[in-house]
């Protein structure tokens, strides 16, 4: 099973690199927005592009598997790079599946066999140092799917999605079962235990979980429109790759700060978690 991660991880990083040079030799109109940093080191977004699309590493070892590093952007895509996508696309879901196979036996092995792959660096990675040190792969990001839009846009809007919250409900037999998983012998799982012993057991509770700050794109297309996340650039379908782009409305690259709104179900949870290990709030 390791085997065949190594040779879906191969697979993928080949697809990758065919697409890079075909990116690279093709030069399609785009829109891509660049730090200022990566404007001093190569002003050419394409390159930055093409790095951002073939990174599947982790920034640094403390980086929390949650995060991905995200781009947005819009890249017209002709027949042949819309081949080339799907063939990524196809490889990535390869690898996806067999990653999920290798976790439903470990977690352990998953991670081992992450650990074993080769890893080679990026430009973004060499930016921000110690490039010896960050060979950790990232899974969503080997796993995440190259967005491509078969419509032609008539126009794309990007806008920041920066105050979300994950809230799943979960039972206290289910809060409890999550603890114990932890370890019962620890003295702060055992503290909590004891929080929830006293609860009543048909308790509602919610866990909470933050969601990094995301770029949504808001396209509009002549039959309709469509929102999707643009962890990466998306690609648009076109015969001619050199085409004018859509209108498209930009926003600055840093999310903005703190939350601007809260749902109704926010409102209903309390402040601080009593099952801080969980996320875990209680209902008011």
């Amino acid at each position: 099973m390791i085997t065949e991660l190594k040779t879906c991880f191969d697979d993928l990083k080949a697809r990758l690199s065919e697409l890079n040079r075909h990116i690279e030799s093709e030069r399609p109109h785009h829109f891509y927005p660049l730090r200022d940093t990566e404007q001093a080191i190569n002003p050419d977004p394409i390159h930055w592009a093409n790095d951002h699309l073939a990174d599947l590493w982790y920034m640094s070892h403390e980086q929390d598997g949650r995060t991905t590093r995200s781009r947005h952007g819009l890249i017209l895509a002709s027949p042949e790079t819309q081949l080339l996508i799907k063939e990524v696309n196809d490889c990535k879901e390869a690898f996806a599946r067999v990653s999920r196979t290798l976790r439903g036996t470990s977690e352990a092995n998953l991670k081992s066999a992450l650990t074993a792959l080769d890893a080679r660096g990026s430009s973004f990675r060499n930016l921000i140092g110690n490039a010896s040190g960050l060979r950790r792969i990232h899974l969503k990001q080997c796993t995440r799917t190259l967005p491509l839009l078969n419509e032609y846009p008539v126009s794309c809007r990007f806008t920041w999605y920066a105050h979300g919250r994950s809230i799943k409900r979960i039972s206290v037999k289910e809060a409890e079962q999550a603890l114990l998983d932890i370890g019962e012998e620890k003295a702060h799982i055992q503290a909590q235990l004891k929080i929830l012993g006293n609860l009543p057991p048909s308790s509602k509770l919610a866990q909470v979980q933050t969601l990094a700050p995301t770029v949504r794109a808001n396209v509009v297309f002549q039959s309709g429109r469509k929102s999707l996340n643009c962890p990466v650039p998306i690609f648009v379908a076109t015969d001619n790759p050199h085409s004018e782009l859509p209108k498209i409305k930009d926003v600055p690259l840093m999310p903005p700060e703190g939350r601007s709104r809260k749902s109704r179900e926010d409102n209903l949870i309390s402040e601080a978690p009593i099952l801080p290990s969980l996320r875990v709030h209680t209902y008011e």
